[in-house]
């Protein structure tokens, strides 16, 4: 991304949220990691999939670079809702739904889009969504990876009229 700023527009609330699920999401790639966790796995793709033995070395040689990575992408977008987190709890109900803008520097966008779609597939793992087919609109648990689908492509959108 060129230099310069990306603006999206995000309630107080909505940063309150995505912020805790970016916590769940840090304890999974950071730190003590299960790595037979079907989302980790899911997160850290078999490059040889034909060849168990050559990915496995393939995994080990990479694992832990590509989920450190995640790890620093995530704190890099939580560092970026901060100032609309810092005030919720003193907020009106009305002030929580009022859209901000939300200012993400354009070098950060990358690691946003890398985390929002991190995010949804740890999220489409817990669900088994596996594809449209799998997810059902009307089970309310999969609001959030809709949610989250919905917020990359305003990001992805807001990121395309930046460079306009």
């Amino acid at each position: 991304m060129n230099a310069g700023t990306v603006r999206i527009s995000m309630a107080p609330i909505e940063a309150v949220q995505l912020a805790e699920i970016l916590g769940e999401f840090a304890d999974l790639v950071g730190g003590q990691r299960d790595l037979s966790d079907p989302a980790v796995a899911r997160l850290t793709p078999s490059a040889y999939p034909d060849d168990a033995d050559a990915a496995d070395e393939f995994a080990a040689a990479t694992r832990d670079e590509l989920l450190d990575r995640r790890s620093a992408d995530t704190a890099t977008v939580r560092a970026a809702l901060e100032p609309l987190r810092s005030e919720f709890a003193d907020l009106t109900e009305e002030q929580a739904f009022a859209e901000h803008d939300l200012a993400i520097e354009a070098s950060d966008v990358d690691a946003w889009l890398r985390t929002l779609t991190a995010v949804r597939l740890v999220v489409a793992s817990r669900l088994g969504i596996v594809d449209d087919e799998h997810h059902d609109p009307e089970d309310r648990r999969f609001h959030v990876y809709d949610w989250l689908g919905y917020r990359l492509e305003l990001l992805i959108e807001a990121a395309d009229e930046s460079l306009d």
